[in-house]
């Protein structure tokens, strides 16, 4: 493979991909690769889907792009839909291309609305790498120089105790009591880069409340988890919250450069006035249509009644992989977005394990991904994946985990 006209900034795996094919790609070799992470997330309802394209090609057959001061029927439809789906968020839109630009979007008119600068997110929490957004991404640690002032917290996670929730909420609440500059708290409902983390949903209901109660917005990072992963439309609503602004992407674009902002009806009401903004793809015609034909597909074949079944199912197959292998823990997920642990006594740093995992599962038709130093694999599959695929992807999992923790005559 010569990459050498690609700019370096990422390792590429040793293959070529030519064509894809519902929930699989395909090599240069034709060999058939199972996606267990729908591309970079984003191709949730399948490579190839021919209903899909065939209403974006005749959407958007004769307009893909108008300026920004024009709107089209497409556009227009787009947000009454996502104003319907949202609920009681009762949200308005805006179209654009990135996950990172949608949360560069929530964080300006935050810091606008309140007057303030000050975010609160989480430590190990993951925006994007514009500037804005690398600096709430893991604490902002790798911003140079970062945008403050940033109050990073650490994520709760579900298998805390009772106390830990009631310490960190009590924390929480100080640091919106001293701090007077903080406009927004910018969080992940489930923390996918930082490792997989389950927030328990009484935590952000409480959150949410101290937001209302200190007069900060609540912003949802929700490019992962949104827009169907979770089984249900947006994953605040699965946990009972109804946030201020969200940002979406990933999903929402079927494998399409599209992203979305959204804000809670309260929130424009109060603004009385937001910041221009204008963008060469900035409510598109064409992510419009994908963003129509989408929430069509999906309500149409009810795709989030099967995004629960498939879950089901794919933790049980999980929790089966643990069950046959001790080097896969702690298997856990809500819909098709779901991780297992690492776990090989006497390895510190899992980063060559998971290089070596990554290729030999390849060479056996898996593609997967893995989170905090490869210590963590997560598992983020197209909305239409089958029984079959899950459980045998899985079966060839925890099969080379073993092998490779054999290979190092650990444990």
């Amino acid at each position: 493979m010569d990459a050498n006209h690609l700019i370096p900034v990422i390792g590429f795996d040793d293959v070529v991909l030519t064509r894809g094919e519902g929930s699989a790609v395909f090599g240069q070799d034709g060999r058939r690769l199972v996606d267990l992470t729908s591309g970079q997330f984003c191709t949730v309802l399948g490579n190839g889907n021919a209903e899909v394209q065939d209403e974006i090609a005749r959407k958007t057959a004769s307009l893909v792009n108008t300026s920004t001061a024009l709107i089209s029927d497409e556009v227009l439809a787009a947000a009454e839909r996502l104003h319907r789906i949202s609920g009681e968020m009762r949200a308005s839109s805006i179209i654009l291309s990135t996950g990172a630009e949608v949360i560069e979007f929530c964080l300006r008119d935050a810091k606008f609305i309140k007057g303030k600068p000050g975010v609160i997110c989480f430590e190990n929490g993951y925006h994007g790498l514009t500037l804005g957004a690398q600096s709430v991404t893991m604490g902002g640690g790798y911003a140079v120089p970062r945008v403050s002032p940033v109050y990073p917290i650490p994520a709760p996670d579900r298998d805390w105790t009772s106390e830990q929730l009631d310490a960190s909420l009590a924390s929480l609440e100080l640091l919106m009591q001293t701090s007077g500059d903080i406009a927004a708290m910018l969080i992940e409902p489930i923390v996918s880069v930082g490792g997989m983390v389950f927030p328990p949903a009484s935590w952000l209901v409480a959150a949410r409340a101290l937001c209302d109660e200190y007069g900060i917005l609540l912003v949802l990072d929700e490019c992962q988890t949104g827009f169907g992963r979770t089984g249900d439309w947006f994953a605040y609503q699965k946990f009972g919250i109804v946030p201020d602004m969200v940002a979406l992407a990933k999903a929402i674009g079927l494998g399409y450069p599209v992203a979305v902002a959204m804000f809670r009806d309260t929130v424009i009401a109060q603004a009385g006035r937001l910041p221009a903004h204008y963008s060469s793809h900035q409510n598109d015609p064409f992510g419009a249509a994908v963003v129509n034909t989408a929430i069509d597909y999906i309500e149409r074949h009810d795709v989030l009644a099967n995004v629960k079944k498939m879950g089901t199912i794919f933790l049980e197959a999980l929790q089966e992989a643990a069950a046959s292998s001790p080097h896969l823990v702690n298997p856990r997920g809500t819909g098709l977005m779901l991780g297992i642990d690492l776990s090989i006594p006497g390895i510190a740093d899992y980063r060559p394990i998971y290089s070596t995992l990554v290729g030999r599962l390849l060479e056996r038709g898996v593609i997967i991904q893995g989170t905090s130093g490869g210590s963590v694999l997560r598992f983020l599959p197209d909305y239409l994946i089958s029984e079959d695929d899950i459980r045998e992807s899985l079966r060839k999992v925890a099969e080379v985990v073993d092998e490779t923790a054999a290979s190092l005559q650990v444990g």
